[in-house]
């Protein structure tokens, strides 16, 4: 990806001025200028922008009032060329057709791309057919649980608990009182009967791992289930996030959207090292922080939301030695070595909203390759050329997404 053409706005150095991007209080042991990004923008020390210059010229939005008075909406970038010409849906269906709905109202591409993330938001949400067919699974399920152990509590964690979870994503469940002397010995017990009881397939128990589990899927659904023992943090972590959908709306779009970015590139897998969901979403979370100590007031078009993830993440984010958090406590960015989170260029630390002491993205040893997949989606994202060149008919998100199998095969809600 070429930088030299793009001007670049950066944060102060973490030695430097307060708020969110203040450093820790406590002196440095090492004296060397930082920077929290990365060596291509200038180590010297450069203020938050102000609100009216915080936003590139590309992402800049004029509306019309009069276009808004009558119900329609009509935007216009400030340095991009106005879209000629009489824009009418074609009889011709796109590959993103079954989530892109054509609109020849919209001329700002980041208006553009805030609708499709709606719309694609939308078509990847659970049908009420869809979210019943997961419950009768994990009922399913509970019984043979139940069945072995009469006074556990079953507990559901993870995407569907908080409601972000793709069409393919599993099913997180924790048993918790089972008063079991170890979890391989109640993983083989839970193995032989689901296997006994006919409702499990492709039965694979991991008891080697950090966290040992079993993974199945249920015959009947066909959705797989990751199950482990006495794991309070999944639950405790769940209700965080729905806490941060609330407070933060653009949360949820864009976790979904970023998800079935990483999907379709396998990097969504921790224990392949790519990002997992809570990872990811600490992630986000840290990036709309950054952007309200920045410009005032958060930016809710998700358009927006989406390049300045992929800009931070993709591009400027010095990984190396630096850490993100969202846990509100003064400081987005902070110094690896400063919380004892190990420096490894190709990871990154992301301290844990839970606990502090935990770097959530320490397995995620493919950052590297997730952060060539963000610097490129910027990049095409932000080529003015091609999107100019696309159609009302043509999706700007289709430039980082493209129809699988699931997606092609998906009717959505509607």
């Amino acid at each position: 990806v070429e930088t030299q053409n793009f001007l670049y706005e950066i944060l102060s150095p973490l030695g430097g001025g307060g708020g969110a991007m203040a450093a820790d209080s406590t002196p440095s042991p090492v004296s060397e200028p930082y920077a929290v990004f990365r060596n291509e923008i200038a180590m010297t020390s450069v203020r938050c922008p102000s609100p009216d210059s915080a936003v590139l010229d590309y992402l800049s939005l004029d509306f019309d009032e009069d276009a808004k008075d009558e119900g329609r909406i009509v935007a216009n970038p400030r340095n991009l060329p106005e879209i000629k010409g009489n824009w009418s849906p074609v009889p011709w269906r796109s590959l993103e057709a079954n989530w892109f709905q054509a609109n020849s109202r919209i001329k700002s591409p980041m208006l553009r791309l805030h609708k499709e993330i709606l719309e694609f938001s939308d078509f990847l949400s659970p049908t009420p057919e869809e979210g019943q067919r997961r419950l009768a699974a994990v009922e399913a399920v509970s019984d043979v649980i139940k069945y072995i152990w009469p006074c556990s509590q079953v507990e559901i964690f993870g995407s569907f608990k908080t409601g972000l979870y793709l069409p393919s994503s599993d099913i997180d469940v924790v048993i918790l009182g089972s008063n079991i002397t170890s979890p391989k010995i109640g993983l083989q017990a839970l193995s032989r009967a689901l296997s006994c009881s006919g409702i499990a397939k492709k039965i694979q128990v991991i008891a080697n791992a950090r966290v040992p589990i079993i993974k199945f899927v249920e015959k009947n659904s066909g959705f797989s289930f990751d199950i482990s023992f006495d794991m309070n943090n999944g639950p405790k972590a769940a209700e965080f996030i729905k806490d941060a959908m609330s407070k933060w709306p653009p949360l949820r779009p864009l976790c979904l959207i970023l998800k079935i970015f990483l999907q379709q590139r396998e990097l969504n897998e921790v224990y392949t090292g790519g990002i997992g969901s809570y990872a990811l979403l600490s992630m986000l979370i840290a990036t709309f922080m950054v952007q309200k100590d920045c410009h005032g007031s958060p930016d809710y078009n998700l358009g927006v939301l989406l390049v300045n993830f992929f800009d931070i993440y993709g591009r400027k984010l010095n990984a190396t030695d630096v850490g993100v958090s969202c846990n509100g406590g003064g400081e987005v960015f902070f110094r690896k070595m400063t919380k004892g989170f190990a420096s490894q260029p190709n990871r990154i630390a992301i301290e844990d909203p839970q606990a502090s002491d935990n770097d959530i993205g320490k397995s995620s040893f493919n950052y590297f390759k997730a952060r060539s997949a963000f610097a490129m989606a910027f990049a095409a994202l932000t080529d003015t050329k091609a999107i100019m060149r696309l159609g009302p008919d043509q999706s700007i998100l289709g430039a980082i997404i493209r129809p699988d199998a699931v997606l092609l095969e998906r009717k959505g809600e509607s």
